[in-house]
């Protein structure tokens, strides 16, 4: 087995561990025996469990598990077409992308808050990760023109508002404790958002959203 493929395998491991046990349940001993290779192999191959974390995320939001840099975020700003034929189609756009990324990130989300609770180095990175995903917010809302914004909203006030309605704890409480599905939480993302910021924005009401 290549180098490669033994970080694979490793990662997949990982990533059902965590989605089973969460941060602090998962043991690199039992990731090892669901990787079916040793655990100094393990370590090899990834160096820590944290290591483990952070591939889970940046292989989930990027397709590459070696980390997130100006590249990859520039490759998800890039799947939001401009321009857009005005400013609602824009944001319908934008949260059809975060919907997806939302769906194979729940798993490194989810784990990432267990872990920020016990673990420093763990809770730096989190932190991180949510201010890499602030610019990409800030990068995306850029192409949108100045008159599409709501009278008085900035870019810095446009860009917190985003990075709040479309955020990991939004997720966290629509879909996994009230157990919305992911097309009902996305209307609500989309109509929450063209609402906030778009001008004259009509936002849809989503389906059953008062149940």
């Amino acid at each position: 087995m290549t180098r490669r493929e033994t970080r694979r395998r490793v990662l997949a491991a990982a990533t059902a561990e965590f989605a089973e046990r969460g941060y602090v349940g998962a043991t690199v001993a039992r990731i090892a025996d669901r990787a079916d290779v040793a655990v100094p192999t393990l370590y090899s191959a990834w160096g820590s469990k944290r290591a483990l974390l952070r591939g889970v995320m940046a292989e989930a939001v990027t397709g590459n598990d070696a980390g997130f840099d100006d590249a990859d975020r520039s490759k998800i700003v890039a799947l939001v077409d401009q321009p857009a034929p005005d400013g609602a189609t824009f944001i319908a756009v934008m949260c059809r992308v975060y919907r997806s990324l939302a769906e194979r990130s729940s798993v490194g989300w989810a784990t990432y808050r267990g872990g920020a609770a016990v673990d420093k180095d763990v809770a730096d990175d989190w932190q991180d990760l949510q201010q890499q995903r602030r610019e990409t917010f800030r990068l995306l809302l850029a192409k949108l023109p100045d008159d599409a914004l709501r009278q008085g909203l900035t870019r810095e006030g446009a860009t917190d508002t985003a990075w709040a309605i479309a955020s990991p704890e939004t997720h966290e409480l629509f879909v996994q404790r009230r157990g919305w599905g992911y097309d009902r939480y996305e209307a609500w993302v989309r109509t929450t958002l063209t609402a906030a910021l778009i001008a004259d924005g009509a936002a849809e009401r989503p389906r059953g959203s008062d149940e």
